[in-house]
């Protein structure tokens, strides 16, 4: 058996790399599960935004919410849903939590 040696800085380079493969090789076993924490279905955007149905609809044909139809069912990227509720209840939120707090 032969033995290597190397400089234990080259090591840690060669551990990383090997991390970052073994991560990716994790991802693409299962990829449905880092879609599954990317996008939502209208189901979810309606229990999150606790809405109707109609209104979700209302919202889509309004532009407010942006989503993407696969066969036949709408799509909501997470970051687009946690946009809109900023948007839309924001400053709310942040003048419930300083009343709350009594600094208003």
């Amino acid at each position: 058996m032969d033995v290597i040696t190397m400089e234990s800085e080259a090591y840690q380079r060669i551990m990383e790399r090997l991390d970052q493969v073994h991560q990716e090789l994790v991802r693409l076993q299962n990829p449905t599960k880092e879609l599954s924490r990317e996008w939502i279905d209208g189901y979810d955007v309606c229990h999150i935004l606790n809405i109707s149905r109609r209104t979700l609809t209302k919202y889509l044909s309004e532009g407010k919410l942006r989503y993407s139809k696969v066969d036949g069912k709408n799509y909501f990227k997470l970051k687009d849903v946690e946009a809109f509720l900023l948007e839309k209840y924001g400053r709310h939120m942040e003048e419930r939590k300083m009343t709350k707090n009594g600094t208003k």
